[in-house]
């Protein structure tokens, strides 16, 4: 009995396992690395259209950790006072030092539907501030390849105050 045929169906069979192995390797986290803290920086209107609205945004990426971390994009969706606001991204490059912390720039990107939640959750807005979360990934060349989650919330303060009941 020969099994001629079936060399190159194994040979396909070792490389599948092999890649699936090596894809699996570069993305866990190597030991004793923490996730970044995450907070919203500044955030500014730059087009508004009929159907999205796109922002400019920056984050601040502090590093809990020992050594750099050679960052390489990041990713997060937005909730203000609780709700879907809108997805951010970025592929910028940057290095965070250990225990230290540096700013990216990120695009934001919220549909009409999200945005006119906001606006009317703003007008019923009892004070000054806004709640916030960043839910996403930071995206890790350096010691290794991989990707660091990142669950974060604050409040962001608008600048102004309701007026006093009675006037």
């Amino acid at each position: 009995m020969r099994l001629i045929g079936y060399r190159p169906a194994l040979a396909w069979c070792l490389v599948y396992a092999a890649s699936c192995l090596l894809g699996n390797g570069c993305s866990t986290i190597p030991p004793g690395i923490e996730s970044p803290k995450v907070t919203l920086v500044t955030i500014e209107p730059k087009e508004i259209t009929l159907f999205e609205q796109r922002f400019d945004a920056q984050l601040r990426i502090q590093n809990p950790n020992d050594q750099a971390l050679d960052v390489h994009g990041i990713r997060c969706d937005i909730e203000l006072n609780d709700r879907q606001f809108a997805h951010a991204m970025s592929g910028q490059k940057v290095s965070v030092p250990r225990f230290g912390s540096e700013v990216i720039d990120v695009q934001v990107i919220t549909g009409t539907a999200s945005f006119l939640k906001q606006l009317r959750e703003l007008g019923r807005s009892t004070g000054g501030s806004m709640r916030y979360r960043l839910k996403g990934t930071v995206f890790v060349e350096s010691p290794s390849r991989f990707r660091l989650p990142f669950d974060e919330a604050g409040d962001l303060d608008l600048g102004f105050e309701q007026p006093a009941e009675g006037s």
